[in-house]
């Protein structure tokens, strides 16, 4: 019988495989992925926390004796917003680029309760711990999500937090995919997988399904075609860029501040949360 750990991880090889072989082609890895992307990411979300359902759930927890572990805090949309609220905020991200802007932000808004340390959570110090943890948009790669999860749970002393997609931003741009690759994109779990992961841990999580504002937007079409020659793994050749110029234009809504936005506007995901057992 498979396990759900087992369809878990064969999600993530299925789509690490089909990344790789893009990169492959391209003659690069995957290990800069966000160091390339850092900037976009910061842009899109720096400013979208306070409308999003998982920080609203967040906020009713958290109060002035309370702390809070973000667990890939990515920029800081989650640590920032939260960190007037709470004594303190450990903001972990192993990515040097978001960090920095992360850093950046703490400083300009002289925040003076916001720890940030940069490590995977895999490696992160043991004795890591707060009162109420979150992890926002980070499993979709992780193949080891037993022991994952397993230290969510370890760390947190009142309420965990998880929150994922249902249905991947990938498969807005799957038909962009297949038109340069040829082949059907291969997607990662959504937050339905997850649940039966912690089942199967042992972990009786409870699950909202809610809709969140979606923030793929883009200040031009220049910047829509940077982000997609990154996201889709394309060779960045003036042909190229034609092809997904023409593909974009027929996607992409103008708005009235003529900024460039996906005709999708929000998106099904879930918040999983529970408290540690005894």
């Amino acid at each position: 019988m498979e396990t759900a750990i087992k369809r878990w991880q064969e999600l993530i090889r299925a789509r690490a495989q089909q990344m790789d072989a893009a990169y492959a082609r391209l003659g690069r890895t995957s290990v800069d992925f966000w160091d390339r992307r850092a900037r976009g990411f910061h842009r899109a979300t720096r400013e979208s926390a306070s409308s999003d359902p998982f920080y609203q759930r967040v906020r009713e927890q958290v109060t002035p004796q309370l702390s809070v572990l973000d667990v890939g805090a990515g920029t800081g949309r989650f640590s920032l917003a939260l960190a007037p609220y709470a004594r303190q905020v450990t903001a972990l991200e192993p990515n040097a680029s978001m960090l920095g802007y992360l850093r950046q932000e703490i400083e300009a808004g002289g925040l003076t309760n916001v720890v940030t340390v940069q490590s995977r959570w895999e490696d992160a110090p043991a004795d890591l711990r707060a009162d109420i943890v979150i992890c926002s948009h980070v499993l979709y790669p992780i193949l080891d999500i037993a022991p994952f999860l397993k230290r969510l749970d370890a760390a947190c002393e009142r309420i965990c937090y998880l929150y994922m997609r249902a249905t991947q931003i990938d498969m807005l741009t799957a038909p962009f995919w297949q038109h340069f690759h040829g082949d059907e994109r291969r997607l990662a779990p959504g937050y339905i997988h997850a649940l039966d992961v912690l089942y199967e841990l042992g972990i009786y999580a409870n699950v909202e399904v809610v809709t969140a504002p979606f923030t793929l937007n883009y200040p031009t079409l220049q910047d829509a075609e940077d982000e997609l020659i990154e996201q889709l793994i394309l060779e960045d050749t003036a042909q190229t860029r034609r092809e997904l110029r023409r593909l974009l234009e027929n996607w992409l809504i103008e708005a009235d501040d003529h900024t460039w936005r996906s005709p999708v506007q929000d998106f099904v995901s879930g918040i999983l949360s529970w408290s540690p057992r005894p």
